[in-house]
């Protein structure tokens, strides 16, 4: 009995270590090489109304669901609408033109929006408090170019502590030919959104919203949504996927 009770238990710690063992996530393949090497992902925008033309306006990025590619930026852009257009909910309106994606001095890489896939004539734009939340807007494009890259989604959630990137062009950023790599910390992850500290002084984060922020790895894993005191605000992919499922819009998990 001793003996079979042993293979028992040599057999359960095997199968416990197997189950335990920790989840290998397979490296985009442009991750390790120059910056200058990357593929186009970082992209900005240029948003029409009647009256009103938006040029290099903030940031956004496509993803690849897996099934199909999508665009997004954040939502937060409506409070600019809001207060110059006198919009009051999440939908573009009537007056609307077109919404192009673009890598910014790069326009012959355009990519145009179908439609608001989440828009809401209910949902009230709010405050930045309220839109930190729920700062995704997410798109169907008309065509997908090949020669931009969308993004694969990451599903587990930032870790305290981990590095990551947000990849766009700020305001005040010197030189626009490509766009700024920020590195930073995670500092408090609380969900739908998480907390980061600057891992440089110098980053500059005025007109870094909608920026794609990315693991080590290459993963989407947030959106740029804004700045509280010292800290950045990221929009996490946890909404987004509540997102995705609202609207049904099919994906497939990356083999890790």
């Amino acid at each position: 009995m001793r003996k079979y009770g042993l293979i028992i238990f040599i057999f359960l710690l095997f199968t416990f270590s197997c189950n335990n063992k920790p989840q290998i996530t397979n490296a985009e393949p442009w991750i390790n090489k120059p910056v200058s090497q990357w593929p186009d992902f970082a992209l900005t925008n240029t948003i029409s109304f009647t009256d009103t033309t938006y040029t290099d306006f903030a940031n956004s990025f496509l993803i690849n669901t897996g099934i199909d590619t999508v665009a997004v930026s954040c939502k937060h852009l409506f409070m600019v609408f809001e207060k110059q257009l006198g919009m009051s909910n999440i939908d573009l309106g009537p007056e609307f033109k077109y919404w192009n994606l673009y890598p910014k001095n790069k326009k012959e890489k355009t990519v145009s929006i179908k439609r608001l896939i989440n828009k809401n004539q209910s949902e009230n734009i709010g405050e930045f408090n309220t839109l930190k939340i729920r700062d995704w807007i997410i798109f169907e494009i008309e065509d997908a170019n090949s020669e931009l890259y969308p993004l694969k989604i990451r599903f587990t959630p930032v870790k305290k502590n981990e590095v990551v990137y947000a990849v766009g062009w700020g305001i005040k950023q010197k030189d626009n030919s490509k766009p700024a790599l920020i590195k930073l910390q995670c500092f408090d992850n609380l969900g739908d959104y998480f907390y980061t500290k600057h891992l440089k002084t110098d980053t500059q984060p005025h007109g870094r919203s909608g920026s794609p922020v990315i693991d080590k790895n290459g993963y989407l894993v947030g959106i740029v949504s804004g700045q509280e005191g010292n800290l950045g605000v990221i929009g996490s992919v946890n909404y987004l996927k509540k997102i995705l499922k609202k609207y049904n819009i099919e994906y497939v998990k990356p083999s890790h």
